[in-house]
Parts: C-alpha cells; structure tokens; sequence
C-alpha cells in the first residue's frame, strides 16, 4: 500500500543518431516546450531535470536499461523521469499539445524497437524515483509484460496492485 500515491513514469527512446546531428535536431528543438507543457499539465508534481552542458540529471546518475541496444553512447537515448497525481494526467499531456505534435514524429528521430518506449509505477507520495529504479521498472516490463511492478496505459494497475481501467484522458491545461 502506498501512502499519497503518485505515478512514477519513465521514457525511453532510441535517437537515429546523437544529439548535436541534424537528423534529431528537431526533437532537440522540442525538448523545451515539451517540458514546460508538462510543468503546467494538471496532475504534474516533478521531474528530473538533465543539465545540457553535463549531461547530469538531478535525480541521479543516468544509465542504459538493459533491453536498450548495446554499445550506443548516453547522447543517443532520450528518457525522462516524472512524477504524477495518476495515470490520467500522464495520458492528458502526452496524447494532446506540444507533446502530441512531437510524439506524432517520433519515427522522424527515434529508432523502432522491442523495448518498451514507457513504464509507470505507483511511489509512496515523498519518494523521488533514481534512475537505476526506472531502468529497472522498464527492464521488467520488457521482460515480463505489465505488472503491477511495471505497466503500461494499455493494461494499468491501481496504487494497490490490481488491474484498472484507465479514465479517458482529459485535454493537458
């Protein structure tokens, strides 16, 4: 059981090639607009938040899941890693706004593959996700499906691990 519980909610992407090439530059020209309309979506507490000149995010050191391509450099993958009031609010802000028109040409930037491109999992409300957790959560999707371990809007769990139907989501604010 969790006490204030909150959607913990991982990304994971595959760039056709580093950040800085042409061929990404226009998911590289999105990343800010996208951010600041998750920062004003309702149901949004937080994020990690990645310094451009390190490469750093404050929420712990970044490393590949292990259903990630092998050999590729950290330029190559985008990933966020947010916290959320429920998967409702997720759903509103990614399917609709300046996240809608940039995931509507994810195949102009991202590879296609057999990794998950998401995972969700409920937190207790003051805990803050690392990133080993989230490559974690995402490798077990990968492996084993949805769980209430790891799932996805396609076959959700409640906070406390039983299967959900998802609400429709309502339009970002």
């Amino acid at each position: 059981m969790h006490i204030n519980p909150r959607i913990a909610f991982f990304t994971f992407g595959v760039l056709k090639a580093p950040v800085g090439d042409p061929v990404v530059q226009g998911f590289v020209d999105r990343i800010g607009d996208v951010y600041a309309a998750a920062e004003g979506s309702e149901g949004f507490f937080d994020r990690s938040i990645r310094d451009v000149e390190t490469w750093e995010h404050s929420w712990g050191p970044i490393i590949a899941p292990a259903c990630a391509p092998a050999g590729l450099a950290m330029t190559r993958f985008a990933m966020t890693l947010s916290l959320w009031r429920d998967l409702e609010s997720v759903a509103a802000f990614a399917y609709h706004g300046a996240h809608r028109e940039a995931l509507s040409k994810r195949e102009d930037w991202a590879e296609k593959g057999p990794w998950p491109t998401y995972a969700a999992w409920w937190v207790d409300g003051q805990h803050k996700p690392n990133w080993s957790e989230a490559v974690e959560r995402i490798d077990h999707l990968h492996v084993h499906g949805p769980t209430p371990h790891a799932f996805s809007f396609r076959k959700p769990f409640d906070a406390m691990g039983l299967p959900v139907r998802m609400k429709a989501p309502r339009p970002a604010s």
